[in-house]
């Protein structure tokens, strides 16, 4: 059979197409069919790699269907150096027994320096740097011929922005990504070929303060300290003009330079003074005057292993105009831009006027009776930048080393000063989305859109809780629940491989403990013990990309986390959490103190945290069985029947048929655990729907960890009417609620607050259940593992509700599920990948013609009508 080459393939090497800069000694191939052969299933492949001429890998012809996470196997990869990998598959139709095809492609790869000694070079400063102002760093350098390639490694702390000959390099703002750099410090690579010139070549570097330099009053207040990896800014950069190379160093040749950013602090915001400009010093032809620019001077290396950053970079992602601008009434005459949404990022002026005035921005997420915007729940964060105008009459200006969470700006101008142009920039991690959802309920799409732009607003390098606070941290209790729906809605594969290296370096190395946020500086350590997602996100993650390097690198870490846990119980089995089991439930069910509220008063914390521990050891066993560990399996197997044990001889009431307190929270989680005694389950979730129906009129009471888990039970026991009638409330407590009350994103209460407390107003953690419109309603589900076991669509169709769509975009191509009533009849309509076999179950109340239950079907599109029963 010939061999076709592949321009219908689609291949990525660690989840990039041709990336630069991979560390990793076993790189992840991956490949997907499309237009002719997509609806064909792999019988074998075989992965060839080369340097140069030399092959460093054949796999060999393998017969599996596996095409995704396909592990290098080679001789040890080289630093700095270009790899050519090629992938043959064998394919035939899913129908059929017989190959019918044979396809080939071709991609490449580059590694970046894999150690220290590589950089060739050391960390230089600006000597005598000024906290707040920006640092410019330049460099000089003669090309006589320009190179085949050239790249640029560099890590800038906090936070760089750089330029060859006056141009950009590449599109990420904020740059490298947050980490505890004691531990990790990122670096990125940039291909620079196309920038280069002949003759004299500059590269200019500007730094800003970043989480590096976070050395923020008002946090310190609050906890007492600043971060532990507190430093200067700083510089480490090398540049590869084919095998020509040169580094930083207290050489004389790196000039440095105080900027124009005079202030600038993540939550405070930045001030910008253009009348210190120094006009061209990134272009060729700038002199550099002795009396500006000094020699920078050699800095301390941080801590941490330098890592290549391959990571989606944060980036301006949408640009958008005012929806509606105004003047207030008071006496100051400001000017306030409404731009429709709650965003993360900042504003963009375009300003006239004379030397020496300004314009205050002042940014907020709701406004006051006058229509001046209020501040108050930014509590310590200033949230404000100010840009003093230079010689230039016009001028273009936004902040480059801060971002803010806001759908309002109030703009302050001194006399003399003309804004011509307001624009917002919406500035997150750049990950692509994989989900799309529509249905006929039009406030479920609201909700489902509403859940989106709240988590791109809080993906900014890390899964932050909030965008526009004195916070805007990786709190652990959060992500807990909401790690499934960023998995389902976005790529998240290289943000959380990431993040999880974040939780690893935050891990207590004696205890095995982890604490509240990560990177670490906020929070308590250890953490509260409902904080579950380091051993949960490794196993879903497999379950999601079919990809074990996760929870093999994380195995003993998550092994020594559950440990930890376990060795908090007491003499009864439970773990007594010191702080909380749910979170912020409404204030009708919560403990009043002052401002924040978010204790529930009636759900006994054991019953979630020690609920955790046994969700933890129900991971671990599942993990030790995939990762070959059958011994380990069995002990996690039987620490988790003693859990159930300890939380049922604690909590279960025989006589009423309940837990605890007989509240919902109390009830959800044993029976979403499964652990309830099969004579009393039916009673016990008896109790729960009365709850749920009666007493609250199909409105939840619980709070961030328990309303995902609510969803997930109904559908597992068929309640999905129920669910859909509590999802689509617009009375309190509900989203629907906040959606009616003017919210574009998600509070983090339940309650429509302004003060300063605890009330943010885009905040993922209560919109985590929203993946059950894509599980429940769409029928996608990822318990058979989405990337390489065969696709589960088990849609619902409730009563009240005529027509979904849903689609997750899977390591193999779309699936999508579709359903459509038609007076007595159901339309499904089904899509499925390449190399992909999905199991269809027919929804309840539905029959097909055939009398099956299940339909087994292969990739392609196929339309199945349905009878009412």
């Amino acid at each position: 059979m010939a061999l076709r080459s592949g321009e219908n393939m689609q291949l990525t090497c660690e989840y990039l197409k041709e990336p630069l800069g991979v560390q990793n000694p076993k790189p992840r191939f991956a490949w997907r069919v499309n237009g002719e052969w997509e609806n064909t299933v792999q019988v074998s492949y075989r992965v060839h790699v080369w340097r140069g001429e030399q092959e460093v890998w054949d796999s060999g012809e393998v017969f599996s269907n596996r095409s995704c996470a396909v592990e290098y196997d080679g001789l040890p990869l080289a630093g700095r150096q270009r790899y050519r990998w090629q992938v043959q598959v064998s394919l035939r139709r899913w129908s059929e027994p017989e190959p019918c095809a044979r396809l080939q492609g071709e991609s490449c790869f580059e590694t970046g320096l894999l150690d220290a000694a590589a950089w060739q070079g050391s960390w230089i400063q600006m000597p005598c740097a000024q906290q707040g102002v920006s640092t410019l760093v330049r460099k000089t350098f003669t090309v006589a011929d320009l190179p085949k390639l050239a790249r640029i490694y560099i890590s800038g702390l906090g936070y760089f922005e750089a330029y060859l000959n006056g141009k950009k390099i590449g599109s990420s703002v904020l740059d490298p990504g947050w980490t505890d750099y004691r531990k990790t410090v990122l670096y990125r690579c940039f291909d620079v070929t196309a920038l280069l010139e002949k003759g004299e070549n500059v590269l200019a570097v500007e730094l800003g303060e970043g989480w590096y330099g976070h050395r923020h009053e008002g946090m310190k207040k609050l906890v007492n300290r600043y971060p532990a990896w507190l430093g200067t800014p700083r510089l480490l950069c090398k540049v590869a003009l084919d095998d020509t190379c040169f580094s930083t160093g207290a050489d004389g040749s790196w000039l440095c330079s105080a900027g124009a950013v005079r202030e600038n602090s993540i939550y405070d915001g930045e001030l910008y003074d253009a009348r210190l400009e120094k006009a061209g010093w990134r272009d060729r032809g700038y002199r550099p005057q002795p009396q500006e620019w000094s020699p920078a001077v050699e800095a301390g290396a941080p801590a941490g292993r330098l890592v290549c950053q391959l990571m989606p970079s944060i980036e301006v992602v949408r640009e958008l105009k005012p929806a509606y601008l105004a003047y207030t009434e008071d006496e100051d005459y400001k000017l306030v831009a409404d731009f429709g949404e709650n965003i993360a990022g900042w504003v963009q002026i375009r300003v006239k006027g004379s030397a020496g005035g300004s314009v205050t921005l002042r940014y907020g997420e709701v406004l006051n009776a006058d229509g001046t915007v209020n501040q108050k729940n930014l509590r310590y964060a200033r949230a404000t930048d100010t840009y003093i105008l230079g010689e230039q009459e016009a001028a273009v200006y936004h902040p480059r080393f801060t971002y803010h969470g806001f759908r309002y700006v109030q703009i302050e101008m001194t006399a003399g000063v003309m804004i011509e142009e307001v624009r917002a920039h919406c500035v997150h991690t750049a990950v692509k989305r994989a989900s799309a959802f529509d249905c006929d309920n039009e406030l479920l799409n609201k909700i489902y859109d509403a859940m989106l732009r709240t988590e791109q607003n809080n993906l900014h390098s890390v899964p932050t809780d909030c965008p526009q606070r004195d916070e805007r941290l990786g709190w652990i209790n959060d992500m807990t629940v909401r790690f499934e729906e960023g998995l389902y809605n976005f790529d998240m594969a290289l943000f959380y491989e990431k993040w999880l290296n974040d939780l690893a370096d935050a891990q207590d190395p004696d205890t095995g403990a982890i604490p509240d946020t990560a990177p670490y500086f906020f929070g308590d350590l250890p953490a509260s013990h409902i904080s579950s997602v380091l051993v949960l996100l490794p196993w879903f993650y497999y379950q999601f990309y079919g990809d074990l390097q996760p929870l093999r690198r994380h195995y003993e870490a998550m092994k020594k986390y559950v440990a930890f846990k376990a060795s908090q119980r007491d003499g009864a089995g439970l773990i007594i959490d010191r702080f909380c089991g749910e979170w912020a439930p409404p204030m009708t069910q919560a403990l009043l103190m002052r401002g924040v509220d978010a204790l529930p008063a009636n759900i006994p914390a054991p019953i979630i945290t020690t609920g955790y521990l046994y969700y933890d050891y129900y991971i671990m066993e599942k993990a030790a069985g995939v990762l070959g560990l059958p011994e380990e399996a069995a002990c996690f197997a039987a620490e988790k029947e003693q859990v159930k044990e300890a939380v049922n001889r604690a909590y279960l009431n025989r006589e009423e048929g309940c837990y605890g307190t007989n509240v919902q929270a109390c009830n959800i989680f044993p029976l979403f655990l499964d652990i309830v005694p099969p004579d009393q389950k039916e009673r016990v979730l008896r109790n729960l729907l009365l709850n749920i129906v009666d007493e609250n009129q199909y409105h939840t009471t619980t709070g961030n960890q328990m309303t995902k888990y609510l969803y997930e039970l109904l559908n597992r026991e068929g309640l999905d009417d129920i669910a859909y009638r509590l999802a689509g409330q617009t009375t309190y407590p509900s989203l629907g609620f906040m959606l009616e009350n003017g919210a574009t994103t998600i509070w983090e209460r339940w309650e429509n607050l302004t003060g300063n407390y605890m009330n943010s107003h885009d905040h993922p953690m209560l919109g985590a259940f929203t993946i059950w419109f894509l599980k429940a309603l769409g029928g996608i589900r990822d318990e058979s593992g989405l990337a390489v076991g065969g696709i589960e669509l088990r849609p619902s169709v409730p009563e009240g509700l005529n027509r979904v769509t849903a689609a997750y975009e899977t390591t193999r191509g779309t699936v999508r599920c579709s359903w459509k009533k038609e007076a007595d009849r159901l339309l499904m309509t089904v899509q499925v990948p390449w190399n992909a076999e999905a199991r269809v179950r027919v929804p309840d109340g539905y029959a097909c013609a055939g009398g099956e239950r299940t339909l087994l079907m292969g990739p392609g599109c196929c339309e199945v009508f349905l009878t009412r029963e």
